[in-house]
C-alpha cells in the first residue's frame, strides 16, 4: 500500500509539474487546395501538407490568401488527412470536414482532430489536441482555430498547452 501511495504521489507531481510548464502556442498555416492537397476520385477524401508560420504572419482577409506571396520563413510543416462531411444527414450546418491534423515544428509536434467548420474570416471553432511528441502539452485540451480567409485552408491555431 505504501508503494502504491508513493507511486501516486510521484504521478501527481509529474502531472502538476507538466501543467505548470504548459504554455500556449499560436501558429499560422497557409495551404492552397489546388497545389498542396490531393483528393480521391470522389473528391471526398483528401490529404495535404503546407508550411507553418509564426503567429501573425498572415492577416485575416476577406479574399482568398495567395500562399505563394507569403515571404516569411516557414517554421514547420502541417499535415492533414480528412474527408468532406457537408450535407451528410447528421452534420451540422457549419460542418465542412472531419480531419486529423499534425503540426511538426522541428523535433516537436502535436496533433489535433475534429470537425472543420465553415466560418467567416476572423471567426473561430474548436479542435481537440489528441497527441504530442513532447511534454508539456495538455492532451485532450482545446485548440482554437481562426479562419484567416474564406477558403478554410488558411488558418491560425492556438493551443492551450504547448
Amino acid at each position: 500500500m505504501r508503494n502504491l501511495r508513493s507511486a501516486l504521489l510521484v504521478a501527481l507531481a509529474i502531472v502538476a509539474f507538466s501543467a505548470a510548464r504548459a504554455s500556449a502556442l499560436t501558429i499560422d498555416v497557409c495551404a492552397d487546395a489546388a497545389t498542396d492537397a490531393k483528393f480521391d476520385s470522389t473528391s471526398t477524401f483528401f490529404t495535404a501538407t503546407a508550411p507553418i508560420y509564426p503567429a501573425g504572419t498572415i492577416p485575416v482577409s476577406s479574399s482568398p490568401v495567395d500562399c505563394t506571396k507569403v515571404t516569411a520563413r516557414s517554421i514547420g510543416t502541417f499535415f492533414t488527412v480528412g474527408a468532406l462531411v457537408a450535407g451528410l444527414p447528421a452534420s451540422g450546418p457549419a460542418d465542412v470536414g472531419m480531419v486529423t491534423w499534425h503540426f511538426r515544428l522541428g523535433n516537436k509536434a502535436f496533433d489535433t482532430a475534429g470537425p472543420v467548420e465553415g466560418v467567416a474570416p476572423g471567426q473561430t471553432y474548436p479542435q481537440t489536441v489528441i497527441g504530442s511528441t513532447f511534454v508539456p502539452i495538455l492532451i485532450n485540451s482545446r485548440a482554437t482555430v481562426k479562419a484567416l480567409d474564406p477558403s478554410g485552408f488558411v488558418f491560425e491555431i492556438k493551443t492551450t498547452g504547448f
